[in-house]
């Protein structure tokens, strides 16, 4: 009789982040704190830089962005990632989020500096893992 267990640990997959900010320092910031949820995080400085890499190497489960960067509207980025791809979107700012309430297709608004208690329940309750 065979007494084996030939069952296999199932893989986990570590959901894909793209994360849009110019700041240098904080993108290096960032990537630390999301490797300790884990995730799989490609950082990018720009819109351009972001939407290369989402036509690249996409899709992503979450975007991460800046409200203002060097070309161009972080939130009208992330928004049009997600209705070409689907993927969740978070907004990071020094701003409070606008009065009228959330952007239509934002799922989250992110104080900066994020912390990593707030950056890891953004990413369990909206990644595809």
């Amino acid at each position: 009789m065979d007494t084996k267990d030939n069952t296999r640990p199932a893989i986990v997959r570590m959901p894909r982040v793209l994360v849009v900010e110019d700041n240098a320092d904080t993108l290096v910031v960032l990537g630390k704190l999301l490797l300790m949820i884990p995730a799989d995080a490609i950082p990018t400085a720009s819109c351009d830089a972001a939407r290369e890499a989402a036509a690249t190497v996409g899709p992503f489960d979450v975007v991460i962005a800046d409200v203002k960067l060097p070309d161009g509207d972080g939130i009208a980025l992330a928004v049009a990632l997600n209705r070409l791809y689907g993927s969740a979107v978070v907004i990071m700012s020094a701003f409070d989020p606008p009065a009228a309430g959330m952007p239509e297709g934002v799922d989250l608004w992110l104080p900066k500096p994020v912390r990593l208690p707030e950056l890891r329940r953004a990413m369990q309750s909206l990644a595809k893992a």
